[in-house]
């Protein structure tokens, strides 16, 4: 063989494993950004600040890992209204909800047994929930009983609240973060690491808020249309 037809050959090899790599289309990547929910807090035990914020941030990894993003309001309800955050006082949008703060929630209704922690308000008629309680009695006891910080379970129990009014009626699962009370076996080494969403709730739950999203295009769109027939006038 002689050497132009070995470095004919040669070319020939090198072109036909580059070839292919110009003929294939390179993956799109899934830029879509996560949905994102805001979450006022209305505070009526007074948290210490730095408990409620690592709470929250306990929150928002569970529902990040949901491929959710939170916004969190803390609309403090010792302060008057005029001085509160701007956004407390707006009117309330499909993506938006009210978590409060608590000393106990049996109050509210005979039916809730005396262990109970929290409370979503889910409709039972299907439409959006956005409502949600959580007992600070009740969480500290929690805490106190499996030497858990008090911060995650608060945190834990605002992500399974918030899971109610994201998936709706009949979220109580078997175990996992919706599991209807958590035992040691949950909640040792003070970690959230085993109580997440599942993989379909997480599904569920994007499917519900794509629902609401669209919602509010839908809202904006009628306002915009509004406005436009009144400066026709």
């Amino acid at each position: 063989m002689n050497q132009n037809f070995r470095s004919f050959v040669g070319i020939s090899l090198l072109l036909t494993l580059i070839t292919p790599v110009f003929g294939q289309s390179l993956p799109v990547l899934d830029t879509k950004p996560n949905p994102t929910i805001t979450v006022r807090i209305h505070d009526y035990v007074h948290v210490p600040p730095e408990t409620l914020a690592r709470a929250e941030q306990v929150t928002s990894e569970i529902l990040h890992d949901a491929e959710v993003d939170v916004v969190w309001l803390d609309c403090n309800v010792a302060l008057p209204v005029e001085k509160r955050q701007t956004a407390c006082a707006q009117p309330l949008g499909h993506l938006d909800f009210v978590l409060n703060l608590v000393d106990r929630i049996q109050l509210m209704s005979p039916k809730l047994r005396e262990i109970a922690m929290g409370l979503a308000m889910v409709p039972p008629d299907g439409s959006e929930g956005f409502l949600a309680y959580l007992s600070i009695r009740q969480a500290a006891g929690v805490a106190h009983e499996y030497s858990a910080s008090l911060e995650t379970v608060l945190g834990l129990g605002a992500a399974h609240e918030l899971g109610h009014l994201l998936l709706g009626g009949n979220a109580h699962t078997p175990s996992g973060l919706m599991k209807e009370r958590w035992g040691a076996n949950e909640l040792k080494h003070c970690s959230h690491d085993n109580l997440s969403f599942t993989s379909e709730q997480s599904d569920r739950i994007r499917a519900n808020l794509l629902v609401r999203e669209e919602e509010v295009l839908e809202s904006a769109m009628g306002i915009q249309i509004a406005n436009a027939t009144g400066k026709e006038h």
